[in-house]
């Protein structure tokens, strides 16, 4: 799971900056950009939901 971590904050940087660039960039890296961050809060929620699942079934 580090890697995961790693990848959600290189999204972070690079959301940043495409914010600061928006007008320069194309479509096509937008949607890239967008379509990862969502694959990567996927998992970042998935990730967070088992824990909890398992300390909801130990109550």
């Amino acid at each position: 799971m580090p890697q995961l971590h790693a990848r959600g904050v290189e999204l972070v940087v690079e959301l940043l900056d495409a914010a600061e660039h928006l007008e320069k960039l194309p479509p096509d890296h937008i949607k890239k950009l967008l379509r990862e961050t969502s694959l990567v809060l996927g998992d970042l929620l998935a990730r967070d939901i088992l824990p909890a699942r398992k300390d909801a079934a130990a109550s």
